[in-house]
């Protein structure tokens, strides 16, 4: 694994605190990529605006030279909420992670000489479920809170991914399962309740570790709802512009990596 360890060492060298490579077939069949087309339409905050004009063949129609994908994550602490506030642009902490993608690419292509493409953030424009991603990468596992959940710093972090143009050996999966036996503070601090019940969206799906939260015990529409609410309030309270402050209630309880 010589040459995964150098492009791991390269990602964590430029800023990455966590790193990993999945295999792009592997993760063709993940979970949220075999399951997301068995789903209803759903628009809301952090998806596709109606406005966006879509192909039909760019769901998951990744380049074929696509043979294995970089994942790479960074902590985003209670101590530093600021990095996760929405102030119109994004966020602080989504522009530092394509900052740190930019200069692992660069290294990646020049001095490892491995071809590289660019990810879209939207799975409907040809980008992939990070989480997926993650956890076949071997950065943590997916968590009854339907987040990802790592070893050092439970779910509070955000991911970014880069193609590899190369066949690499994985990372990942790896055994690590903290929510087996976890009193779930996660699904009892939620304003929404998003997580009491399993979803309408999977009653005819049986139940199955594949299943968002494990159990399907996660309604998306319900946390949309919050995030519109958190805008709201932000409006709200705002002499001038203030940045959104979206709820992370489930990710600040989950004693993981505290």
């Amino acid at each position: 694994m010589e040459i995964e360890k150098q492009i791991i060492e390269a990602a964590l060298k430029n800023g990455a605190a966590l790193a990993g490579i999945a295999n792009v077939e592997a993760l063709r069949m993940s979970p949220s990529h075999k399951i997301y087309t068995r789903l209803e339409n759903f628009s809301g905050i952090g998806t596709v605006k109606d406005s966006d004009t879509l192909k039909a063949d760019q769901l998951f129609n990744w380049p074929k030279a696509a043979k294995s994908i970089l994942v790479i994550g960074l902590p985003h602490p209670r101590s530093l909420q600021k990095l996760d506030w929405w102030d119109g642009k994004g966020t602080p902490g989504n522009r530092l992670l394509i900052d740190i993608m930019k200069h692992i690419r660069q290294e990646i292509e020049n001095n490892l000489k491995i071809k590289t493409t660019r990810l879209h953030y939207y799975v409907e424009k040809g980008g992939v479920f990070l989480k997926d991603a993650a956890v076949l990468a071997g950065l943590g596992c997916i968590g009854k809170n339907n987040q990802l959940v790592t070893r050092d710093y439970g779910p509070r972090v955000r991911l970014r991914a880069l193609f590899l143009n190369a066949e690499m050996q994985p990372t990942g999966p790896i055994r690590f399962d903290p929510c087996s036996d976890c009193k779930v503070h996660c699904r009892k601090v939620c304003p929404e309740n998003a997580m009491d019940k399993k979803a309408r969206s999977f009653e005819s799906i049986e139940d199955s570790p594949d299943l968002p939260a494990r159990d399907g015990a996660y309604d998306r529409e319900l946390c949309n709802i919050r995030m519109e609410k958190d805008i709201s309030e932000s409006i709200k309270n705002a002499d001038t512009y203030a940045p959104i402050k979206y709820c992370r209630k489930c990710e600040f309880v989950c004693p993981v990596g505290k």
